[in-house]
């Protein structure tokens, strides 16, 4: 139980390191402990059609990743994947994917 919970907030750390102090969409993420040591603000959506045209940085899993990326989401050139965090619960695929808009 102690291990995975240091799993949890590193997932939790690694998420604060990408995407500090803005919002991140979560698409359909079912119950990941991880949200609870992330600081930046979480906003859920049920899909990857909800997201806002201007996102800058949401997790989707793997079985969405695909759509996630051909949606011509993300400002000002698309999304583009940036991590991988393990999903500890395991409920469906494994892992969750984290991706970012371009932004230079």
């Amino acid at each position: 139980m102690l291990r995975k919970q240091q799993q949890v907030k590193k997932a939790g750390r690694e998420i604060n390191a990408l995407a500090p102090n803005e919002t991140l969409y979560a698409v359909n993420p079912d119950y990941q402990p991880i949200f609870f040591y992330v600081k930046a603000p979480v906003q859920y959506v049920s899909n990857v059609k909800n997201l806002p045209r201007d996102v800058h940085y949401f997790l989707v899993r793997s079985a969405d990743e695909v759509d996630a990326l051909a949606t011509g989401k993300g400002a000002p050139l698309g999304a583009r994947p940036i991590a991988r965090v393990h999903d500890i619960q395991q409920t469906r695929d494994g892992s969750l994917r984290s991706a970012s808009a371009n932004r230079e």
